[in-house]
């Protein structure tokens, strides 16, 4: 009963690791493919090609990234946001939450943390679409509007750090289980069940 439990430990174990590396796989490829695809539309040479991957800004900042473009790029950003931006939330958090499963198995609080960051993710893309609404509509953005999507900005970057920083502990704690077992010497009956093979 106890060599079967070990297996199932070890079976699901290796499970959550299958669908971390998977998931890693989908989210660079959506990343590359599709989100590098889709932005072409309103990417420029210079500059920031998202307000979401800057680390905060400023009204003016933002001002200056909407007056860069073309309303046909504006449009083009808003789609953006809307679709493409969105799903591309759910695939990270996938592969955060599996990777930091396997990491800690026994603290599942930690799973709450990617999913936190897509909401704030999402959160952030409401804010940039209002402004987005605004400055097609008025040529101005509210400064309450860019305040609230800079500080949704640093609390996402905030969290992604915080779950690379549990994701590189995992690592190494991994690295300190799996050589702690190859220190352990052999128990009496492992000795025995060696011999018998």
């Amino acid at each position: 009963m106890i060599n079967l439990n070990k297996q199932l430990e070890i079976y699901n174990r290796n499970r959550t690791l299958i669908l971390a590396v998977l998931a890693t796989m989908v989210m660079i490829a959506y990343a590359q493919f599709v989100l590098g695809h889709f932005s072409n539309c309103f990417t420029l040479a210079n500059g920031p090609n998202s307000l979401g991957l800057t680390f905060g800004y400023t009204q003016s900042q933002a001002l200056s990234f909407f007056s860069a473009r073309t309303v046909d790029q504006l449009i083009c950003y808003g789609n953006f946001i809307r679709v493409w931006d969105t799903i591309f939330p759910v695939i990270y958090t996938a592969m955060y939450v599996f990777w930091l499963k396997y990491f800690f198995k026994q603290k599942s609080v930690v799973l709450f943390l990617p999913v936190i960051r897509m909401l704030t993710d999402w959160a952030e893309n409401y804010t940039e679409l209002t402004m987005l609404e605004q400055y097609l509509s008025a040529g101005n953005i509210s400064a309450e509007i860019a305040y609230w999507g800079s500080m949704l900005t640093l609390i996402k970057w905030g969290l992604s750090i915080l779950i690379y920083l549990l994701m590189v502990l995992g690592i190494v704690l991994k690295i300190k289980q799996a050589l702690k077992k190859t220190e352990q010497p052999l128990s009496k009956s492992e000795i025995f069940s060696k011999r018998g093979n």
